[in-house]
């Protein structure tokens, strides 16, 4: 009984932790999510959070729920307007970013696949971090808010293209179960059509749960074909997108629920993997060498390459490539990938997690001295970060 006294109230603390910080970025104008995995790297380092089987269910959903109201907000008129300029910031914000921390890992540690997992991990952005922001800040209003959006999603697709390309064998049972969830994700809106038609705000919420479930057969399969579930949410967020159009009021139920519980406890597990016992020498060599690389190669590719095909201001030029250093799911998922296969060890591990979280930590705050703001928005809840 003692254990599960201890339990419970390591479980208080978790929730306690994410509002209280939840409370601070209200007052300091911080990015709530930010805030979220500072939470979860102190709670991960004074809990035991591995115990906590609850925590990876919810904080699975927390990331498909955001990626999936990601999804809902790309505009398929301006997504092929402006594929090609998406296609072009996407390319340059990871592939730059890669070349220099593939040829400064190679030069620290001769190892061809540790370099090559180490820049997969640190080339990232995180759509999960980069789309509350925009949201919160009002970019989504801006067709430029819709191209970060995008080309965000596109460097995910690169990341999870890169480290299947390189580590991952792709068998005949991996080719079918890829056409299975082709045929899944073409399907699933046209059964929530006609269900939302059919069930409409009834008292049981089928609706909403129909959604919870095709969420959670994405992660299904996303574990079993190598696709970013982050990748795989968006997806069936932008093909869902015209059919909820009609569902306003299901679509605010679901915004509910992931910004204030499901991704809360995504973003306080994403810190807790940073383990302050773990940084050893090994650990610290590694943050001072691809800390300031990783910052600057990706500010300056986004930001130059943003300014160039828009034309656009340099307050707005330097938001991008702040932004775009918001890495975090799916560099965490690599760094894991190469710890479990021995490509890595457990103080470059820790290193790779320490530089993803420091330079989302270090974008935000800059960001925030900064003040960016769409033009002419004055609306505090819109614009704050």
């Amino acid at each position: 009984m003692a254990i599960r006294a201890d339990e419970r109230m390591s479980e208080l603390w978790v929730i306690l932790l994410v509002v209280i910080f939840g409370l601070i970025s209200l007052e300091m104008g911080f990015p709530t999510a930010i805030l979220e995995i500072v939470a979860g790297v102190i709670g991960g380092n004074i809990l035991d959070t591995s115990s906590f089987a609850w925590m990876d269910f919810i904080a699975n959903y927390g990331i498909l729920g955001l990626m999936f109201l990601a999804g809902l907000e790309i505009d398929k008129d301006e997504l092929r307007k402006n594929l090609g300029r998406s296609s072009a910031l996407a390319l340059s914000a990871y592939f730059i970013p890669f070349a220099v921390i593939f040829a400064l890992s190679f030069l620290v540690s001769p190892d061809l696949r540790r370099a090559a997992l180490i820049a997969i991990a640190l080339s990232t952005t995180s759509l999960a971090l980069l789309y509350p922001i925009l949201r919160e800040r009002g970019f989504l209003n801006l067709e430029m808010g819709h191209v970060v959006l995008s080309a965000a999603m596109l460097i995910d697709v690169f990341s999870m293209i890169s480290l299947t390309a390189v580590f991952v064998a792709v068998n005949l049972f991996t080719a079918v179960l890829l056409m299975v969830l082709a045929f899944f994700m073409w399907h699933a809106p046209r059964i929530g059509k006609r269900l939302f038609a059919r069930y409409r705000e009834n008292l049981s919420e089928i609706e909403l749960k129909f959604l919870l479930l095709v969420l959670l057969a994405l992660l299904f399969f996303a574990e079993r074909v190598m696709i970013s579930e982050a990748v795989l949410a968006f997806l069936m967020g932008f093909l869902f997108s015209e059919i909820l159009e009609e569902h306003e009021i299901l679509v605010e139920k679901l915004r509910g629920i992931v910004f204030a519980f499901f991704s809360p406890i995504f973003f306080f597990k994403a810190g807790s993997y940073l383990k302050f016992s773990a940084l050893g020498v090994m650990s610290l060599l590694y943050i001072a060498v691809f800390l300031p690389a990783a910052l600057l190669t990706k500010y300056y590719s986004a930001k130059l390459v943003f300014r160039k095909l828009f034309g656009a201001s340099e307050e707005f030029s330097r938001f991008v490539g702040l932004t775009f250093n918001l890495r975090l799911t799916f560099g965490i998922v690599a760094a894991l990938f190469g710890l479990e296969l021995g490509i890595i060890d457990l103080e470059i591990y820790t290193a790779i997690i320490a530089v993803i979280i420091s330079s989302a930590i270090i974008a935000s705050i800059i960001c925030r001295l900064e003040g960016h703001r769409p033009a002419g928005s004055g609306d505090r809840d819109s614009t704050r970060i």
